[in-house]
């Protein structure tokens, strides 16, 4: 201990020992443990030995020692009552005022506080608290009958300020350990041991070193409107000192909120404070010590200059205030509003769980950022730069693999970090995002690629594909619609996607197998979020065996039958995207869909030219007289036997010939005699 802290115990050991309640005159002399400690720690308090008293005795049962220990304890009492100058006060004194003023609270607060921190570091103050107070506290905690003893405040005062309502519970400084014992909280003890003591030197330390942003303003253009706001609402309120500016910034794990929160920073030139990731002992805190660490930031923010106070995981505190039931609450509703709303610095609040916040919090928001996985051009773009700066050169054709994945930035960021360490490249890179999305999601999305490859002079449909998609191209609006049915591998799924090339949007194409839930309402809120995502990304959304979800209402059996085409059908009013569905019965679609979809094309088998045409672009042979015999023939048909070809060595155009032959037979249709006029 340094002099100013010995100081502060010869000040508690004086109100101990000279209580008003003890006295000569009163005939009240200490409890024998109570001398005990005053013999033990006598050079302490400023006096010699005290050879007078027969510890031997002391340490003899428990009660009252006789009238004779005041005579005994004569040096001490001249010690602690002898006049003292003042030492300067010591670095632990310095940083604990400056928590006091930062926090502005009252002097009793202030005293408790300093208190408790000293019981804790010291163990003679821990000690000299229970013994003052009758209890027997755990080695850093200090119960309240030994904080009212050494403070010299009535017993009843001191409880009422260690009421959850109040500031020394409320700013989570103290932990209540039960049984009237308390404790500092990490937060109070990290600063209590921090090597610093000035004012600048201790916001510096408790603000954190700046965190560099390791992308780039533009690689979030996917969030559209609301990024460039977020810039201009946060610019505005450093600017002009605002309070209360919040900002909520949600999605799903892995989407890049908290990068998002450190480019909006660095965009803006501001610091990004990271508030309450760790205790004193860099280990995880709990709500206490995150609700501390943001008082504290909140009130050094006013006077640090140009900085964004980031909450990350924000549900941790929030999660339990909103509750009506009182007893499952979790900490003052009123004051964690009003911890939002007078917030000194803008704050970004980050959370993959925006409805535990709940909705008295929600509405204390200025703006929302939700966070969506970024699409594939974009994915291509962060990938790239990320990989440049892990020192990874991916060839063009590897940065295309990788974005394929449909997996969160920082599952991806992940990937190529396994690839720098295992020097696996582009496929070590794959395999650990592909995996740990299979683990997530139960499944691994991938983009769908090359979408030029299809080529609308190969299908036959009801309508010019071909001049379909230059109208569709040249449209100025967005809410187009799509119904593409007809046989298996006539092309339906491929011109979805080649219509979303030509519009120069992702695709985001999902099989009813995806949406599907075995819970109630799972479904519902599966569609729901697919066209919501679909809406956000501006994306082209493709549902596949669309059949298993608009299926007619007039057969259903079950309740959950009609309410998932309901949903469908309401998101497919109202939406402003492209979407197309896919299905390969269409007689038995709900009839309510029909007028959902501004385009019905039905796909169709091959004429006999595009097969001919087929067979020679596919296997560059002419094609044998007996194909124009093979009814009905698909582009997927062709697709089929070159992998198939290409696994049994077969290349002349006769045992090509054979395997489509094979493929047509299998087919319920093959047989049929065609309607109409045959070439």
């Amino acid at each position: 201990m340094t002099r100013y802290d010995l100081f502060q115990l010869r000040l508690c050991a004086h109100t101990a020992l000279l209580r008003p309640e003890r006295s000569r005159s009163s005939g009240s002399a200490p409890d024998r443990s109570l001398v005990k400690w005053f013999v033990d720690h006598a050079g302490r308090l400023g006096c010699g030995p005290l050879p007078t008293l027969d510890l031997g005795d002391l340490e003899i049962g428990i009660g009252e020692v006789e009238g004779r220990t005041w005579i005994a304890l004569k040096p001490v009492v001249e010690a602690l009552t002898a006049g003292r100058r003042v030492p300067p006060p010591s670095s632990l004194e310095r940083r604990l005022a400056w928590l006091c003023r930062t926090l502005a609270l009252p002097p009793l607060d202030g005293a408790i506080l300093k208190l408790a921190v000293r019981s804790a570091l010291f163990r003679p103050f821990q000690s000299l608290a229970a013994l003052a107070g009758e209890s027997h506290s755990g080695r850093d905690e200090i119960n309240v009958a030994g904080l009212a003893a050494l403070t010299a405040h009535p017993l009843e005062r001191v409880r009422q300020r260690l009421k959850t309502v109040c500031p020394l519970r409320l700013l989570g400084l103290l932990e209540d350990r039960k049984g009237g014992d308390y404790a500092p909280s990490g937060t109070v003890l990290q600063i209590a041991r921090l090597s610093a003591s000035g004012d600048e030197a201790l916001r510096a330390a408790l603000l954190g070193r700046f965190a560099p942003a390791h992308l780039q303003w533009d690689d979030f253009a996917h969030l559209g409107e609301i990024r460039d706001l977020a810039e201009a609402l946060v610019g505005a309120a450093l600017a002009r000192r605002s309070r209360g500016i919040n900002l909520l910034v949600h999605g799903a794990p892995g989407t890049g909120k908290t990068e998002f929160a450190r480019t909006l920073a660095e965009r803006l030139a501001a610091r990004a404070c990271f508030v309450g990731e760790a205790d004193e002992l860099d280990a995880e805190p709990n709500r206490r010590d995150r609700v501390a660490a943001f008082a504290v930031a909140r009130a050094l923010a006013a006077r640090a200059g140009r900085m964004l106070l980031v909450v990350d995981e924000a549900d941790d505190i929030f999660t339990g205030v909103d509750e009506d039931d009182a007893g499952k609450r979790r900490g003052s509703k009123v004051f964690m509003n009003r911890l939002v709303e007078t917030t000194e610095a803008p704050t970004v609040w980050i959370t993959n769980h925006p409805e535990r916040l709940g909705p008295a919090v929600m509405r204390r928001m200025a703006l929302a950022v939700r966070l969506p996985e970024p699409g594939r051009e974009r994915r291509r773009i962060m990938i790239g730069r990320i990989a440049a700066q892990r020192g990874l050169a991916l060839p063009p054709r590897d940065l295309d693999g990788l974005a394929d994945i449909e997996a969160a930035p920082a599952i991806l960021d992940s990937g190529l970090r396994v690839a720098k360490l295992t020097r696996g490249g582009a496929r070590a890179a794959a395999l650990s995002a592909r995996s740990i999305q299979q683990t997530l999601l139960g499944r691994v999305s991938l983009t769908p690629r090359k979408p030029a490859l299809f080529d609308p002079a190969l299908s036959a449909a009801d309508i010019d594909l071909a001049h379909l998609a230059d109208r569709v191209a040249a449209c100025p609006g967005r809410a187009l619609s799509f119904c593409f049915h007809g046989l298996p591998g006539t092309g339906k799924s491929a011109y979805a996607r080649y219509l979303a090339s030509r519009l120069g949007v992702d695709v985001i194409e999902r099989k009813a197998s995806d949406l599907l839930s075995m819970w109630v309402g799972g479904t519902e809120q599966a569609i729901a979020a697919a066209f919501a995502e679909a809406a956000e990304r501006g994306a082209m959304l493709v549902l596949d065996e669309a059949d298993s979800l608009l299926r007619d209402r007039a057969d259903a059996r079950a309740s959950w039958e009609v309410s998932q085409v309901n949903e469908m059908l309401t998101h497919m009013e109202a939406a402003q995207h492209p979407f197309a569905c896919t299905t390969n019965l269409m007689e038995s679609l709900d009839p309510a869909t029909l007028r959902r979809f501004l385009f019905k094309v039905e796909f169709r088998p091959m004429t006999a030219d595009q097969a001919r045409h087929a067979f020679e672009t596919r296997f560059g042979d002419p094609a044998p007289a007996g194909l124009s015999d093979l009814e009905p023939l698909a582009p997927g048909d062709f697709a089929v036997v070159a992998r198939k070809a290409s696994v049994l060595g077969v290349a002349d155009p006769a045992g090509l010939l054979a395997l489509l032959s094979a493929e047509v037979a299998v087919k319920p249709q093959a047989g049929r005699a065609r309607i109409g006029f045959c070439p």
